[in-house]
């Protein structure tokens, strides 16, 4: 009968080898990390334009995990015109709102549609088209 030497130090190394690879292989793993919604805020709430007036500025915020966003305007009357432009590190930025000489005096409410990291937010806000008196707010 042949004594192998060594060989009970062996087993005993690919034991421990096999003991760390097994708890370590998806054994207690936390998975993806959860979702954070994204949401959307605009500053201020009421935008207040003159028929043929000068742009109004309103600050979006938008909260997300993405630096990047699209940004769509829902229910805006006709000769309203909007433009977004984002900051350079995140999706948050200022819209422009114009209203042409043939915008009709009203109170609407059109809504902020936000896609951004796989998620949509939205937001309902107040517009005033006035012919009369001040329009317009200074950020």
């Amino acid at each position: 009968m042949r004594v192998l030497r060594g060989a009970p130090q062996l087993c005993t190394i690919i034991l421990i080898v096999v003991a760390g690879a097994a708890s370590g292989c998806g054994g207690g793993g936390v998975g993806p990390a959860p979702m954070v919604p994204i949401s959307v805020s605009l500053n201020p709430s009421t935008v207040v334009l003159a028929p043929g007036g000068t742009p109004v500025y309103a600050k979006i915020t938008i909260n997300s995990t993405s630096e990047t966003a699209l940004v769509n305007l829902i229910g805006l009357p006709g000769g309203v015109s909007e433009s977004y432009v984002s900051t350079d590190t995140n999706p948050s930025g200022l819209l422009t709102f114009t209203a042409s000489k043939s915008a009709v005096d009203g109170t609407y409410m059109p809504i902020v549609m936000v896609n951004s990291a796989g998620q949509t937010a939205s937001l309902t806000f107040t517009l005033l088209v006035r012919s009369a008196g001040t329009a317009g707010n200074a950020l």
